[in-house]
């Protein structure tokens, strides 16, 4: 059988209440299932990931591995990966039907490209907005919905353990390759007192670990964020 052109990488650790919906969107995708497969990376989970997780053998597969944190989690997934491009999803978020296959024509057509980044639907307990990214502020990003080129990611060193791991991410790969932006809201995030960046002293604490990391000049170039400007102040 010849390998999927997608590896989609979720890292879990203990979120079994949302885990269900975020698998279910992946079952809906209109991309046909031989294109595309699911790597899911337990990491240490205490709940019932595993129970959820053993429902789905034979679909998704399935590292079972002692807590060591995302960044860790994420490069065991991407170690395991055998798709030529990479894509992340959060397992308390979603993707819309389409995700795979319109980032997919995005980004395959495109050589020079090193990632495709849709636009994302942010839900919370109020209701649901479109947010418009901008590839040329890396902080209009996230984590996850982007699709990568798997070697690409390798060659930067994968993942790093970093609080914004995401934008530590982009800056290592903007260099080898423009980011595509395709304007449909393909990625559903959902924001909740749960969330890693619910906590405005966390991401303070952040930022500064990032400033640290990469300089006033390196993240003033990349864009533009209120929470760096407050810690530049």
């Amino acid at each position: 059988m010849p390998d999927p052109q997608i590896s989609v990488l979720l890292a879990t650790c203990n979120q079994a209440a949302t885990l269900p919906d975020a698998l279910a969107s992946l079952r809906a995708q209109t991309l046909a299932a031989e294109h595309w497969e699911l790597i899911v990376v337990n990491d240490g989970s205490t709940d019932p990931t595993a129970e959820i997780l053993s429902r789905h053998a034979g679909w998704a597969q399935v590292i079972h591995q002692e807590n060591r944190g995302l960044a860790a989690s994420c490069n065991a997934g991407l170690e395991r990966a055998r798709g030529e491009y990479l894509a992340r999803i959060d397992s308390d978020d979603l993707a819309s039907p389409q995700w795979l296959e319109k980032i997919r024509v995005a980004l395959e057509g495109v050589p020079d490209a090193s990632c495709a980044v849709p636009d994302r639907y942010e839900r919370d307990r109020t209701g649901q907005r479109q947010v418009r990214v901008d590839p040329g502020n890396l902080y209009s990003l996230i984590a996850c919905g982007t699709l990568f080129r798997t070697e690409l990611l390798r060659r930067i060193g994968g993942y790093r353990p970093c609080y914004w791991e995401e934008y530590d991410l982009y800056l290592r790969l903007r260099p080898l390759g423009r980011f595509l932006h395709v304007p449909d809201p393909l990625y559903i995030y959902r924001r909740h007192a749960a969330s890693m960046t619910h906590s405005k002293e966390a991401r303070l604490a952040g930022w500064r670990q990032l400033l640290g990391r990469w300089g006033e000049e390196t993240l003033r170039a990349a864009g533009a964020h209120p929470d760096l400007e407050e810690v530049l102040r």
